[in-house]
């Protein structure tokens, strides 16, 4: 195979895992072949696979052209997309093609190299690597591939990158479409003209940059950084709790020090008694005051909320009035402000997106933190990064709505809702002694609509 220069580059790179950013028919899937191939009859009984996003995508991708390069050499097996490879050792060796949604099938299996293909458009991917294909190379000592075009969804590539700046396991390479010198020059000229008035996708496609999504509330960078960020804490301490509302869901506790999560605990099928029960243990453990807890007060939360057991709690409702504060909590985009000069009062849709554009602004700023990893961290990261500025133009500010995201995961985003509940607590500290009668008002509603809501809960118990 005739290699150009940037894949000359990565073939000659002995980092045990390589992240490839490149641009559209740059020559992504041609090397991956051939690295797959000599992987694979490098030693006897090696196992070499190939995930792309999905099933179909790995068949369309990498399939054929295999097929053509091992042509009478390998033994394939169309169905399971897999081939028999011959080994410089008389042996043989496997190489299998599979889809991200089939990920789970490869827990407990034993891996000599790993190609992750389009991996912009994988979902939880952090997840399914730490849990299901990293340990399939402890074994081998193997090593992964990381290849894509950006993509602004899912911006794992954007995420590895940044892992490889304190990792010397890791090892980046960009190149874009241009660089790949076997694409006819009539069509290296057609490039840009065809893509004029779209320059977003110009250099997303051709040119393999990270193009950032204007309208997200939340700085892909800055957001990763919350998990390594150092930050003058508040003696203050928070627990919020989001509440399953199916059996699909978990019960979620998250702790906090000031602006500084350091503990998250979560439970399967827990009932109303239990989860208040567990809060007055966590309460008293921790020295936190019921003043100081949030509740997700809608559905099976609406009785936790209103237990006599935990009096001087918050229940919190996204629908709820946003409150009104002297100050705005979050600056306006592309708006010019003086040093200390004062700002208007923000109105917001409802208190959910209060609370998420006051999150934006901690995170974006590097002021909020937490010290817990794992899944709980790529949730949060995945969940957070998905919301966009909704707003109508008609004064009120909106974020993304959590079905919106819902739907856009696959999943409920319950990590990151204790983060927006943890922000009804900021908004109601930035309102000054000198608070205007309406922040007043708003304060007295929302209380009167928890009252309200907890006096008529205990009614019907005692029906």
């Amino acid at each position: 195979m005739q290699l150009h220069d940037s894949q000359k580059k990565i073939v000659q790179s002995t980092a045990r895992y390589k992240v490839i950013r490149a641009g559209r028919r740059a020559g992504k899937s041609v090397l991956q072949i051939e690295r797959m191939i000599f992987d694979a009859v490098g030693g006897d009984d090696r196992n070499v696979y190939y995930l792309a996003p999905n099933q179909t995508q790995a068949r369309d991708i990498i399939w054929l052209l295999l097929r053509k390069r091992l042509h009478g050499i390998a033994e394939f097996n169309e169905v399971r997309l897999e081939c028999i490879v011959p080994t410089k050792d008389g042996g043989t060796s496997l190489i299998k093609l599979a889809g991200w949604e089939n990920r789970e099938n490869f827990r407990g299996k034993s891996a000599r190299s790993l190609t992750f293909d389009e991996i912009d458009t994988m979902k939880d991917f952090f997840i399914g690597w730490a849990d299901v294909f990293r340990p399939t190379l402890i074994d081998t000592g193997g090593g992964a591939t990381f290849v894509g075009t950006p993509k602004k969804e899912n911006p794992n590539l954007r995420r590895l990158e940044k892992i490889a700046e304190t990792d010397s396991n890791y090892a980046c390479f960009h190149f874009t479409t241009y660089d790949n010198p076997f694409i006819p020059e009539t069509e290296r000229d057609e490039l840009l003209k065809e893509y004029e008035g779209n320059m977003d996708s110009y250099n997303q496609e051709v040119m393999a940059e990270h193009v950032d999504d204007a309208g997200a509330l939340f700085k892909y960078d800055a957001l990763v950084d919350v998990f390594s960020n150092t930050i003058t804490k508040r003696e203050s301490k928070y627990l919020i709790v989001d509440i399953a509302d199916d059996g699909s869901d978990k019960t979620i506790f998250s702790f906090w020090e000031g602006l500084e999560e350091y503990r998250v605990e979560s439970f399967a099928r827990m009932n109303t008694e239990t989860i208040v029960d567990k809060i007055r243990e966590y309460a008293a453990q921790d020295q936190i005051p019921f003043s100081q807890i949030a509740v997700d007060a809608i559905g099976v939360g609406a009785g936790v909320a209103s237990s006599s057991m935990l009096d001087g709690i918050i229940g919190y409702k996204s629908s709820y009035s946003a409150i009104k504060t002297d100050q705005d909590i979050v600056r306006l985009p592309n708006v010019g402000y003086t040093p200390n000069s004062p700002m208007l009062t923000s109105n917001y849709r409802n208190l959910r997106s209060q609370c998420l554009f006051t999150l934006s602004d901690l995170v974006n700023n590097h002021k909020i933190a937490s010290k817990v990893g794992g899944e709980h961290k790529e949730k949060i990261i995945e969940e957070l990064s998905t919301y966009q500025d909704a707003s109508k133009g008609d004064g009120k500010r909106q974020a993304t709505g959590k079905d919106d995201v819902k739907a856009s995961i696959g999943r409920s985003p319950d990590d990151s809702d204790t983060w927006i509940m943890r922000m009804y607590f900021e908004a109601k500290e930035r309102i000054l002694p000198q608070q205007t009668e309406q922040s007043i008002r708003t304060l007295n509603t929302l209380q009167n609509q928890f009252t309200m809501n907890k006096s008529s809960f205990s009614s019907g118990c005692n029906r």
